[in-house]
């Protein structure tokens, strides 16, 4: 079955407004910071790790609005249509 943009963009939003996905994010973003924090200044190859997986979480998060902003600007589309 295909989601259509709707489908997706209601998904994206209850995702976003789940309490246990925002902490669970949270977690992993102050874990990640928290750990590049302790390394040392010449370790490169680690912080960059670390600052990698920090930004593919706010990815994640980005891709997810996209989805609701979409689905918005196509909702406002059909209704300027309409009148």
């Amino acid at each position: 079955m295909t989601l259509t943009k709707e489908m997706k963009a209601r998904r994206a939003k209850e995702i976003l407004e789940d309490d246990v996905f925002l902490e669970v994010v949270a977690k992993a973003k102050s874990s990640l910071m928290g750990q590049w924090s302790l390394t040392e200044l010449t370790d490169t190859t680690t912080r960059e790790s670390l600052y990698h997986q920090d930004r593919g979480l706010d990815e994640v998060l980005r891709h997810l609005r996209i989805l609701i902003n979409d689905w918005n600007v196509e909702k406002q589309r059909k209704q300027k249509v309409r009148t």
